[in-house]
Parts: structure tokens; C-alpha cells; sequence
């Protein structure tokens, strides 16, 4: 397999900047690694917050079992959804330019 399509398929497939790691690229693969892993983990800690909030309500008796009522307290107990969308946009814009940039760095200038 080309070098090129290891270094794409790693940076689409394992995390942004993997490609550039295989490719002795390291400073270049934490320009896109760092952001997409702090988008991530800002993501992840609003989800994990949100569930914390529904699940401690479910404890002290005032929320629902019913799945239907769940799934509407958690349409309505939407945290900071732009902070949350903004980075969800970084971590797609790390993921497809992580991608491309490996296959620029990894194809042969002609």
C-alpha cells in the first residue's frame, strides 16, 4: 500500500495527526491533534455533565423512567450548544484537513 493512502486512511480512521506520526511528522500531527483532542474531550464532558444531571433527577424521584420522557429531558437539557457545535466544527475541520495535508505531504511532487 502507498504511503500516501496509510498516512490518509490513519488520519481518517485513527485521529487527526496519525497520518502525520507515520509519516515522521510529529510537530505537524499535533497541530491537528491537539485541537481535535481538545474539541473532543470538551464534547465528551458536556455529554458526560448532561447525563449526570438526568441521572441524579431519575435518583431523587423527580424524573421518569419512560423512555419516551427521558428522551425528551434530554432534547430539552441542552448545555451550551455553541460551544458545543463550534467544536464539533474543530474536530471535523482537524479530521478532513488532517487527511488531506497527509496526502499532500505523503504524494510525490511531480
Amino acid at each position: 500500500m502507498k504511503k500516501s493512502t496509510v498516512a490518509v486512511l490513519l488520519s481518517l480512521l485513527v485521529f487527526p495527526g496519525a497520518g502525520h506520526v507515520y509519516l515522521k511528522r510529529r510537530l505537524r500531527g499535533l497541530a491537528f491533534l491537539l485541537p481535535a483532542l481538545l474539541a473532543a474531550a470538551y464534547v465528551v464532558n458536556q455529554a458526560v455533565d448532561e447525563a449526570n444531571k438526568i441521572v441524579a433527577q431519575v435518583l431523587a424521584g423527580s424524573g421518569a423512567l419512560d423512555p419516551a420522557a427521558l428522551a425528551a429531558q434530554i432534547e430539552q437539557s441542552s448545555g451550551n450548544t455553541t460551544l458545543a457545535n463550534l467544536a464539533s466544527a474543530v474536530m471535523i475541520v482537524c479530521w478532513l484537513g488532517s487527511a488531506l495535508d497527509a496526502w499532500l505531504l505523503a504524494t510525490p511532487k511531480t
